[in-house]
């Protein structure tokens, strides 16, 4: 098997080993969600791989160069300057950005006609890169354990005590990684955190 399956299965043999020196869950190293959200891959599909199976590969390349971008536009937020709550980029914005005409950007949405010319401004707007739009499903979960789970994991293991005695902070952060927390959820999250710091505090 190849199409990137064998370099993934030598990346995540990597983490496991990291994960295992650290003592985090796997649940903490390999977090679906985050994996998810900078993949576009369904966390099925992501746990699939990286048990070793294989994922059935897109079958048309403009559907699938849609849905990645579609993807984007739901999971890429930004704050509204009149409520203050998170909501999608409208298709001016993304147009805008990204350096075409909103209606190039509702043909890229569209299944039958998209093609990868305005990749690079899109790229740019959502903050992605390239291969993002091009990556095989193997290709881009290794990208994703390459470049931010594997740094990470480094990173923790140059400082083990700390590691220790943060353990479960640790998890939390990697469990959330980049996800953008509701203004109501983030109070709620932080006001927890208060209270456990000052019960932990006290004689």
């Amino acid at each position: 098997m190849n199409d990137g399956y064998e370099q993934l299965a030598e990346t995540v043999r990597e983490v496991e080993g990291l994960r295992l020196q650290s003592g985090l869950d796997r649940a903490s190293a390999f977090n679906l969600p985050v994996l998810s959200f900078h993949t576009s891959l369904a966390e099925a599909d992501i746990r699939r791989l990286l048990d070793g199976d294989p994922v059935e590969a897109p079958k048309s390349g403009p559907a699938e160069l849609a849905r990645r971008i579609a993807f984007l536009k739901e999971t890429r937020l930004t704050v509204d300057r009149d409520t203050g709550n998170r909501r999608q980029y409208t298709t001016a914005e993304i147009a805008a950005g990204s350096g075409m005409t909103p209606q190039w950007h509702g043909k890229l949405l569209n299944r039958s006609t998209p093609n990868i010319w305005h990749g690079a401004g899109l790229a740019r707007f959502f903050d992605v890169p390239m291969e993002y739009f091009t990556h095989t499903p193997p290709e881009a979960l290794k990208r994703v354990l390459d470049s931010k789970v594997v740094p990470d994991l480094t990173a923790l293991l140059k400082n083990p005590s700390e590691a220790v005695k943060n353990r479960y902070a640790l998890q939390v952060q990697l469990r959330l990684g980049d996800t953008e927390l509701p203004p109501n959820l983030e109070t709620a999250l932080m006001a927890f955190v208060d209270a456990i710091t000052q019960e932990s505090s006290r004689p």
